[in-house]
């Protein structure tokens, strides 16, 4: 499963809710390259290669090839991208 699929599975899911789930992606100049956002955060996706948030009042484009682990409230990664070498 792809990292899209998962998060549209978290976001319209009725058994889920949207704020028990953090998204980890890599952001380049943070700490360790990671940035981490609620699912709550994402205002849409955007096509197959984009998804959208809003975070500290500015939106911003996150390509989903991007996104590395999604973990449950408990900090249990519930999804986690597969490295292929």
């Amino acid at each position: 499963m792809r990292a899209k699929e998962m998060l549209s599975m978290l976001r319209w899911h009725p058994d889920h809710k949207e704020k028990e789930y953090t998204i980890v992606y890599i952001h380049r100049g943070a700490p360790h390259d990671e940035r981490s956002i609620h699912l709550s955060e994402i205002e849409a996706f955007f096509t197959s290669d984009f998804l959208i948030i809003r975070a500290d009042g500015m939106e911003s484009y996150i390509p989903f090839h991007r996104v590395k682990r999604i973990e449950d409230a408990s900090g249990n990664v519930i999804w986690k991208k597969r490295v292929i070498i």
